[in-house]
């Protein structure tokens, strides 16, 4: 069995001193700390019940000290299923070479961004070029004496773009928050990268200008669309429990009696509220957006809405924690056919809101629905301001 050290222009085969298998104790294994630095632990339910289905395929690669080179995801979930002993191939690695290895062995993971940047900036640190530089001002860093530079050959490496792994550098270099949300799937690779270029700050929920419990105002003109499209009995009671500075709740107040209407922000945790509401709409703090819904399930009697990014119907997490219910499911999502900024000004008297990046759509949750939801568009051109 052989395995490769990265050398400054091509990898370097190391032979391992023993291609034998042999079977040690669970216990006395332990992950590699720099794994945990470069990789996170995703999708573990998935790899139980792949091997609690199939077994055990590849074993674990192992260092002098029982600690795991690679297989640290398949350790993670042999612990949970509760083995005493598994398969194992030992390695003689130097600590320098680990790296590269660890890297190597996971060449055909599915990884996030975040895991991208964090293997290249780990075998940056292997070839030991112009450390300490910004790449991005120095047109001749990293040029090796075979006229290509650091990125290409490390990018090559990693079995990544170029392209990609340089609009993820200057992104992450610039507002590392901006890779969660591509992560997250809020935004694009190529919006992130163009919305730092033009010297933008992203506003929603996320960046160093984010305001505390991510609020930021709610145009009037959202609310209004979704009273146009949903229907609600206006003598029943609702509740808006982000108010922020009242943008919603001021929509709502033409609608319902005062009396049927509760609306609070910072000062009341909704997550701990335990009244009882008809309906509940608010544009919830997206950082905590499955805590807000599985909390509005137990709240909201009939149905509830949520103003999100489109986007936000993508992941696995949410999925299988959101969507997946059949007892009270995402019935409609109404989708605003123009890209919306949300930004923390002042409510406009008008209803306007400025031309964004994002997607907004209106989620429409109902209690004792279990159908694949419905999806509908609301034409929000009249609603932009001009030139913004």
């Amino acid at each position: 069995m052989s395995y490769f050290r990265f050398s400054r222009d091509f990898p370097v085969e190391i032979t391992n001193h023993s291609d034998t298998t042999e079977k040690v104790a669970v216990s006395g294994l332990s992950p590699h700390p720099l794994n945990e630095q470069i990789y996170t632990m995703s999708n573990i339910d998935d790899l139980v019940a792949s091997i609690q289905e199939v077994g055990l395929l590849v074993p674990l690669v192992i260092n002098s000290t029982n600690q795991v080179i690679s297989g640290n995801r398949r350790l993670c979930a042999i612990n949970i299923l509760g083995w005493n002993e598994v398969e194992i191939t030992r390695v003689d690695v130097k600590e320098e070479e680990v790296s590269s290895i660890l890297i190597h062995h996971n060449k055909q993971r599915v990884k996030s961004c975040k895991e991208l940047i964090n293997e290249y900036r780990t075998l940056e640190t292997v070839y030991s070029i112009g450390m300490g530089r910004r790449t991005d001002l120095d047109p001749t860093y990293g040029q090796t004496s075979r006229g290509s530079t650091t990125r290409e050959i490390l990018a090559k490496k990693l079995g990544v773009n170029e392209t990609k792994i340089a609009r993820l550098l200057y992104i992450n270099d610039r507002n590392p928050d901006y890779i969660d949300l591509v992560d997250d799937g809020v935004l694009t690779i190529h919006k992130a990268h163009q919305h730092l270029q033009d010297g933008h700050k992203y506003t929603f929920a996320h960046g160093e200008n984010r305001k505390p419990n991510d609020f930021y105002t709610t145009p009037y003109s959202l609310t209004e669309h979704l009273l146009r499209v949903e229907d609600f009995n206006k003598d029943h009671t609702i509740c808006e429990p982000a108010t922020g500075n009242g943008a919603i709740t001021d929509v709502l107040e033409k609608y319902w009696r005062a009396d049927l209407i509760t609306s609070y922000d910072i000062e009341t945790d909704f997550l701990k509220d335990e009244n009882d509401y008809d309906y509940i709409i608010t544009n919830p703090p997206f950082s905590k957006a499955i805590d807000f819904i599985q909390q509005t399930k137990r709240r909201a009697r009939w149905k509830f809405c949520l103003l999100l990014p489109l986007n936000y119907l993508h992941g696995k997490k949410r999925y299988e924690e959101v969507y997946a219910d059949k007892e009270y499911g995402l019935s409609k999502v109404h989708v605003f056919t123009r890209s919306l900024l949300m930004d923390d000004e002042t409510k406009r008297p008008d209803g306007g809101v400025k031309a964004g990046m994002l997607v907004f759509a209106w989620y429409v949750f109902e209690n004792g629905y279990g159908d694949a939801p419905t999806l509908s568009w609301i034409v929000n051109d009249a609603d932009l301001i001009p030139n913004s």
